[in-house]
This record gives C-alpha cells, sequence and structure tokens, in this order.
C-alpha cells in the first residue's frame, strides 16, 4: 500500500495508450522521430509506433488489425499514403476496428515532408521521385529515426502547416 506523499506515490502517473501504425519502415522512422521529440518519458502518453507491411490500404488495415487486435490502446491511428487512399469499405473496417486514418500530404510521407521543408510538389511526381528527391537530404538511412533529426527539429515540426504531419503532431501531444 502506498503511503500517502511517498515517493512511489509522487511519480504515479495515468497513462494514455497510443498505438501508431504507419504504411513501412519510412513511416514508423519518422513518426519515431516525432515520437522522441514531442512525448518524453514520463510525459504521461505511452505511443507504440509500428510499420505495416506496406501493399494496399486495404492489407495494411487488415493486418493492423490482426496483429494488434488483442493489444489494449486508448487511441489506434493508422498512417497511410494518400496516392491509394482506402476506399469508404476500408475506412469503415479501420473505423470499426477502433482505428482512426490520416493520410500523409501531398501523395505520401515523403511528399509531406518535402512540403514540410517548403519544397513544391507537383502532382505529376510519382511517390519513388519524392522519395529521390528526400532521401539525399536525410543524414543516415531512411528507415533510420536519427536520419530526420537535421532537417525535422521540434522548432520546424511545430511551425508547420502540413496538415497531415500537423494532425500526427498532435496525437503525439500529451494532453495538458
Amino acid at each position: 500500500m502506498r503511503r500517502k506523499g511517498s515517493r512511489l506515490a509522487q511519480y504515479s502517473v495515468l497513462k494514455t495508450t497510443l498505438l501508431v501504425v504507419g504504411e513501412g519502415a519510412d513511416d514508423k522512422a519518422f513518426i519515431t522521430h516525432m515520437k522522441n521529440v514531442f512525448c518524453p518519458r514520463g510525459c504521461g502518453l505511452s505511443v507504440k509506433v509500428e510499420a505495416g507491411d506496406g501493399g494496399s490500404p486495404g492489407n495494411i488495415i487488415t493486418n493492423a488489425m490482426r496483429s494488434f487486435k488483442s493489444a489494449e490502446y486508448g487511441r489506434r491511428i493508422l498512417i497511410l499514403d494518400a496516392d491509394v487512399p482506402p476506399t469508404d469499405v476500408q475506412r469503415k473496417k479501420a473505423s470499426d476496428g477502433g482505428y482512426e486514418i490520416i493520410l500523409w500530404s501531398p501523395q505520401c510521407l515523403e511528399g509531406a515532408l518535402l512540403d514540410v521543408l517548403g519544397e513544391r510538389v507537383a502532382q505529376y511526381e510519382t511517390s519513388q521521385e519524392l522519395k529521390d528527391r528526400l532521401h539525399p537530404k536525410l543524414k543516415a538511412y531512411h528507415t533510420d529515426p536519427k536520419a530526420y533529426e537535421p532537417l525535422f527539429p521540434k522548432t520546424v515540426l511545430e511551425e508547420t502547416e502540413n496538415y497531415s504531419v500537423a494532425k500526427v503532431r498532435t496525437y503525439l501531444r500529451p494532453k495538458q
């Protein structure tokens, strides 16, 4: 039994839990970087970041639901590319499974990040072309969260008006 005023009672914090499933390893790395920026230990928010296996939105939704069905999370978020958005049926399936969906915009993670950096993203550019533009700018390999640190420090992430990155930021900030 905890005594009033005991050291253990002082550090007892009610945790909110969040599961974030990105489309692939790049998404996991960038979201993990954002988690490191906005969710320091002891902040009251426990975040688990996972990577889907890529593929169609339907496959990612199904795999996430299957992989994490028995895990207890207060919130569940899927972050997918907008180049092939989920259908209404897939959105409903995700919603019925307790998942909210965010689409990287424009087009994909790399498009969103180039937009954050103030670089124009043309509608005709493919996801691969956007990857080819972003990856050489990164500090390390694109699946390493540390690769994103120099280009996307807290000030840049806080000031961005890119809707998808700002939405992820909102979820990763502990409630005050």
